[in-house]
């Protein structure tokens, strides 16, 4: 934490964006030592061990333009069952096809690239995309459809912060003559946001959540008041018109995801001091709430997703009486999306233990304010134990969690499962899990794990801060001190 009580956290550099750029100077000519330390980037990145084989494919088609078979394209996609599969499916074809893994652009159906409903920086990503298959397809392109896009690029900074929307609008300008100046000045743009390792990311950082997920974790475990202090006057500085928050500065969009972990924090942490920020965020909690009862993640009328919905619940339980109607329609959205095993959809997390904590935490927090009517409190007291006893009989031997049954162990998905299972579970589970724990926890007091985040979903963004934050959440709900106990802590 910075003197400010920020956490500053860097997205680590991946190969999905750094290939696109070296694609894309490649393509314009000049600035020949950023392409240097992006091939040098690529080159390392590819011939990491454990690395996939989207990446090494990728990395290859920028540094080589040697085009991929498409029975070789490494699927990043592979069983991605979303309601967005169909678009990430066109997106994930475009990048691959920009790179020069893919030589030429399947057809799309129109309805791949709606943009109707999307989030601030996803409209323009979609018009970028039809822009560049209609480029391919030597389509007609009215200069009307250009201006949305040149519009975003006029702004000062990276629009939304988002790197990767950013390179599909400097792609799809790239063919007119009109637009040079401004696609110029967007590779200067990025070129300022390189990282150290020469390669670039989703974005510079994700500040905002990030800090908040951390105060959370160190408001949990009883750290310093004054450091906490900061984090949530900085937090709370934050806020946007809207009464929500974005996951960094510089970002229009808010979303439920960063206002569950902030709200929380500040109710934790310092109710009163916070009370009229605590107010507008539950408002907008409040509003952002689904007619069938979930949470999406940016936009009302988008899907609802369990994480959210079990976030949002328990942010919103901080004034149970106020907010009883919105937390019982959210308790039954989660009980009517339970998954027959028990699990809930995943959505940006790449590990099943995300969305079972947050359901679990929300729906303990509806019960133990007794929100609930008979009917409903037993169907959320059966939801709570198949999900408890899912992670009961999917433990792996060495005592951790991975992503998903199965998978092997990283400290991030134990972190949750501990977070979801709390301290009335059997010792030896618990006691398992910190032993497993102890054996990966670095000299500094950190965790270092696969990456667990998602954005674009499925694909993974390294967020390193966020392991040693959730690992702490889940050892201090499985530990509690009495000082750390509180009502509806105890799972």
């Amino acid at each position: 934490m910075d003197a400010q009580g920020r956490l500053h956290c860097p997205c680590r550099s991946r190969v999905l964006e750094s290939a696109l750029t070296l694609r894309l100077l490649a393509a314009t000519g000049g600035h020949h030592q950023a392409r240097a330390r992006l091939h040098a980037f690529l080159e390392s990145a590819s011939a990491q061990p454990g690395g996939s084989a989207p990446d090494r494919i990728l990395a290859r088609a920028a540094m080589t333009r040697t085009p991929v078979p498409r029975a070789e394209d490494g699927d990043a996609l592979a069983g991605f069952r979303h309601h967005t599969a169909v678009r990430k499916r066109m997106l994930m074809d475009t990048v691959l096809y920009l790179t020069g893994a893919l030589g030429t652009l399947p057809r799309r159906a129109p309805e791949a690239f709606a943009a109707e409903g999307l989030h601030s920086w996803k409209r323009p990503e979609m018009l970028a995309c039809r822009l560049i298959h209609a480029h391919h397809d030597t389509a007609p392109v009215a200069v009307a459809d250009l201006e949305p896009l040149a519009a975003v690029l006029r702004g000062e900074r990276i629009h939304e912060r988002n790197h990767l929307s950013h390179l599909l609008y400097l792609f799809a300008l790239r063919p007119y003559r009109a637009h040079q100046r401004l696609v110029d000045a967007g590779i200067e743009q990025l070129l300022a946001t390189q990282g150290a390792d020469g390669g670039f990311s989703l974005s510079q950082d994700i500040d905002t959540w990030v800090t908040s997920v951390a105060g959370l974790a160190l408001s949990e475990a009883g750290t310093d008041r004054a450091l906490l202090d900061r984090v949530c006057a900085w937090l709370a500085a934050r806020q946007a018109g809207d009464g929500g928050w974005s996951f960094t500065e510089g970002v229009a969009q808010t979303d439920t995801d960063t206002a569950y972990t902030v709200l929380t924090l500040l109710h934790r942490h310092s109710p009163a001091h916070h009370a009229h920020t605590l107010e507008r965020g539950h408002a907008y909690l409040r509003r952002i709430q689904n007619p069938d009862g979930g949470w999406p993640v940016y936009l009302r009328t988008n899907p609802s997703e369990a994480a959210m919905t079990g976030g949002a619940m328990t942010a919103l339980a901080d004034r149970p009486r106020a907010n009883a109607a919105a937390i019982t329609s959210g308790a039954r959205w989660l009980i009517r999306n339970q998954q027959s095993d028990g699990t809930f959809e995943r959505g940006w997390s790449l590990s099943e233990g995300n969305a079972l904590f947050r359901a679990a935490h929300g729906l303990h927090a509806a019960l133990d304010h007794r929100l609930l009517d008979p009917e409903t409190a037993g169907h959320a007291r059966r939801a709570v134990h198949r999900a408890t006893s899912y992670l009961r009989t999917t433990q792996n031997n060495d005592g951790g969690w991975g992503h998903r049954h199965g998978s092997p162990s990283d400290p991030i998905s134990t972190g949750y499962a501990l977070a979801a299972l709390g301290p009335t579970t059997r010792p030896t589970v618990l006691h398992a899990a910190g032993a497993y724990l102890s054996t990966l926890q670095q000299p500094d007091g950190g965790f270092d794990s696969v990456p667990d985040t998602a954005s674009p979903r499925p694909i993974p963004l390294d967020l390193p801060a966020l392991a040693p934050a959730y690992v702490l959440r889940g050892l201090t709900r499985a530990f509690p001190t009495p000082a750390q106990a509180r009502p509806g802590q105890q799972q």
